[in-house]
């Protein structure tokens, strides 16, 4: 589109494909490049119309920040991924950084970075997806995120149960001298004979019940052996300017996430799926 008239700037910041949105409604005969970002004959079809609609009403926003001056934008190309200077160059991180560390007085002598608008419709929507998805599950299907919660809660206290019986027995046993009966008391915390398809008959679990379910206590390991590398690579190496709370943070942070993020909706297969 840009060869129709190539010093024209607006019409290159639309249709052009290098730094421009690509508007374009011919972009290519070449079959490879139709399906590098869209798969039209996997996909259904609503699926690819929605892709379609939200790529054209985000490249109108994009205008919008664009021509509106916002965060000067105009001085930068329309869609880039680049950090920029306030000279319009590229922005050199290791300009602001001492040590492994930002630099206030390099910052503030160098320049703070500048994004494309294009860029800063993709950070305002990474922003706000997290918390739109939370808000419409909470809003739009509480009522499973509370069972979820709630079978969540009883296995939780189920767990806090076992543990408390079995290190009991484990030590009745240790003051008995069976010492053997100890570390049998104590592996019974870590296994289970319970299966977590249990209550469950669709297709799918009728499928997966041939294959031997993965031990609980491999995820515990896991998750054990991570967390204390974790507190030791953030005391170890203070220069990495991460303080261990933040380990707990995260990890509360996707409890309170977890279920929102990732609770489906039940839907009827047929049988002969």
């Amino acid at each position: 589109m840009t060869w129709i008239a190539p010093e024209n700037f607006n019409l290159a910041a639309v249709t052009g494909s290098q730094f421009g949105l690509g508007f374009n409604p011919i972009p290519t005969f070449d079959w490879n490049v139709i399906i590098q970002v869209y798969q039209p004959l996997v996909l259904p079809f609503f699926s690819i119309l929605q892709l379609f609609a939200g790529t054209f009403l985000s490249g109108l926003f994009i205008l919008a920040i664009y021509y509106s001056k916002n965060m000067f934008t105009n001085y930068l190309p329309i869609n880039s991924s680049r950090l920029f200077t306030n000279k319009g160059t590229a922005f050199d991180v290791s300009e602001v950084i001492t040590n492994g560390r930002l630099d206030e007085e390099k910052y503030k002598a160098y320049s703070p970075p500048f994004l494309a608008a294009g860029n800063l419709l993709v950070y305002g929507a990474f922003f706000a997806a997290y918390p739109l998805t939370f808000c419409y599950v909470l809003l739009d299907e509480w009522r499973l995120v509370a069972d979820a919660y709630k079978m969540l809660a009883k296995s939780f206290i189920a767990y806090v149960y076992k543990f408390l019986r079995h290190t009991k027995l484990a030590f009745v046993s240790l003051f008995h001298g069976n010492v053997k009966g100890f570390f049998v008391e104590l592996s019974k915390i870590v296994t289970d004979d319970s299966n977590m398809y249990d209550g469950f008959d669709d297709p799918f679990v009728q499928m997966i019940r041939k294959y031997d379910e993965v031990p609980d206590w491999w995820f515990f390991m896991v998750v054990v052996v991570s967390f204390i590398f974790a507190i030791v690579l953030l005391t170890c190496y203070p220069d990495l300017g991460t303080p261990v709370w933040t380990i707990f943070f995260v990890i509360g942070l996707n409890v309170v996430f977890l279920v929102p993020m990732t609770v489906g909706k039940p839907r009827q297969v047929p049988l002969s799926v």
